[in-house]
């Protein structure tokens, strides 16, 4: 069943009078009810090794300046870290020994079978899929992010969007 609620529109944690009084009112409260979560923490989760680690390094001190993460994300956080670690080994597989799998004939040479894929390329397709979808959830990508943050009181004027064109 679909979200009648949120049905065709992006949500939007925004608080500016060209919001609607009702939305504007909900988005104060989320806001308020956010601010009251336990902070992220900076250090990774000691399970996650490799890649893992080193992309939950990159991505929380950013994502912490959006201040759009807390405590609460740390399953989706650490799922997305554990995806791209898997993703890292199995693009790692693919690189050294090709998309399509390999065998060894009776004298232990490798050969390769061309109507069979590399299990590792499923591997990455699937932690490629589960790394968008948890891009989405943490406000990773470009789109999720842009309905979540509040726009800045700097309005530009009609004068300022003008755009010299050298004519």
């Amino acid at each position: 069943m679909a979200n009648k609620r949120n049905a065709g529109r992006k949500r939007t944690t925004r608080t500016d009078e060209s919001l609607r009084a009702d939305r504007r009112e909900r988005n104060l409260e989320f806001q308020e009810k956010q601010n009251e979560l336990t902070e992220l923490q900076d250090t990774p989760p000691y399970h996650l090794k490799g890649s893992g680690v080193t992309m939950w390094k990159k991505i929380v001190p950013e994502l912490r300046k959006l201040g759009t993460i807390k405590q609460i994300d740390t399953v989706n956080l650490e799922a997305f870290c554990s995806s791209y670690a898997t993703y890292i080994v199995a693009e790692k597989e693919i690189s050294e020994n090709g998309i399509f799998a390999y065998n060894f004939d009776d004298e232990g040479n490798k050969t390769t079978d061309f109507s069979k894929k590399n299990p590792a390329y499923s591997i990455m397709n699937d932690s490629i899929k589960t790394l968008k979808s948890l891009a989405v959830d943490l406000g990773l990508s470009f789109d999720s992010r842009s309905g979540q943050l509040v726009p800045s009181d700097n309005v530009v004027s009609e004068s300022d969007k003008k755009v010299d064109y050298g004519r």
